[in-house]
């Protein structure tokens, strides 16, 4: 599905888009390589290619970053393709102020504007690519605080991770209200002389403003629990613990027996536990995770820095042939062809 918003006019004409954050350049650059390992540091290690041979890079980014919430201002002056893959332990939310993107969330798709942002949940892939006149102000926020504020919100531990739909419509409702708030704590980042976000007290309350309001603002699965729309369907304590756990480390030897041991539970309690609250088992759980980081790992890495087998041993994933096979089942293509691309 591709959400598409119109062209409208930018949110910040080009004087005001060079002060965003201008005292907070990290860097500005034409190296290819320099920019995609700067970029990589503050968000993920990602492929970064232009899309026209006769492009020439001229990249800037400004960058703040408070306990939970960083502000990040970005622009590659050509036409670029951006992979990343999962982003893992954060959200993003990126809004151009000039020019457009082709963004590629999990199997859904938006053609982003200033007045269509995309909202990316750190468990769907992410593949991107931007215009050269594209320049964005992106909002990193960290998953634990999104998803311990919504916990709070509902009053119960979360089934599964958040995933919020990737296009956000900012042209009117709470899609606009968000973005005035949104912009109001980036401005008072940017700030050179004293802001209240420089106290501790003051910039938790932005933060927690900013993340409740995005929940409430742009529809995700939780949201009809939070309208009260239905009944929560909430996991007990011990598939909590076994999830996280698979989630954080799933490079480990896990055991059924050895995540119920964690758990506090048997066995069986615990694949029937998965079974009612995630429709899997904790096998089936942990191969999905284990698939996913080594699709993620495969499209980032080069060919001459790391082999097919080896992302399939650092991840438990088998044989290798057998890996193959249940990666093409699932990608589309054999491991070998994402990471020789």
């Amino acid at each position: 599905m591709i959400a598409k918003g119109g062209v409208g006019a930018p949110l910040a004409d080009g004087r005001q888009k060079m002060q965003l954050l201008e005292h907070y350049e990290l860097f500005h650059s034409h190296d290819l390589d320099d920019v995609r390992d700067s970029v990589g540091r503050v968000f993920v290690p990602h492929r970064l290619d232009l899309t026209r041979k006769a492009g020439r890079l001229d990249a800037r980014m400004r960058t703040r970053r408070l306990a939970n919430v960083a502000a990040n201002y970005v622009s590659y002056g050509a036409d670029v393709l951006i992979e990343p893959g999962e982003l893992g332990s954060f959200f993003v939310v990126q809004v151009p102020l000039s020019g457009h993107s082709h963004v590629r969330c999990g199997r859904e798709e938006v053609f982003s504007t200033p007045r269509l942002v995309s909202v990316v949940s750190p468990t769907e892939s992410l593949s991107m690519r931007w215009s050269a006149d594209c320049a964005k102000l992106i909002l990193r926020i960290d998953r634990l605080a999104v998803e311990s504020q919504l916990s709070e919100m509902l009053d119960a531990p979360l089934p599964e991770p958040v995933r919020f739909q990737p296009g956000m419509d900012v042209s009117s409702g709470y899609g606009r209200s968000w973005l005035t708030m949104m912009r109001t704590f980036v401005d008072e980042l940017g700030r050179a002389d004293d802001s209240l976000v420089d106290h501790e007290l003051a910039a938790a309350g932005y933060e927690d403003v900013l993340i409740k309001g995005l929940l409430l603002a742009q529809p995700h699965n939780y949201s009809d629990l939070l309208a009260g729309t239905s009944a929560p369907m909430v996991p007990s304590r011990a598939v909590s613990i076994a999830r996280d756990l698979i989630e954080s480390h799933p490079e480990w030897d896990h055991t059924i027996t050895s995540l119920a041991r964690a758990a506090g539970v048997s066995p069986r309690a615990l694949q029937k536990g998965f079974a009612r609250h995630l429709g899997s088992g904790p096998k089936e759980y942990m191969t999905n995770v284990r698939m996913q980081r080594a699709h993620s790992e495969l499209r980032v890495k080069q060919r001459d820095t790391v082999t097919v087998r080896q992302v399939a041993a650092r991840w438990r994933l088998g044989h290798v042939g057998r890996f193959a096979g249940e990666y093409r089942k699932r990608f589309g293509e054999l491991p070998s062809e994402t990471l020789g691309r």
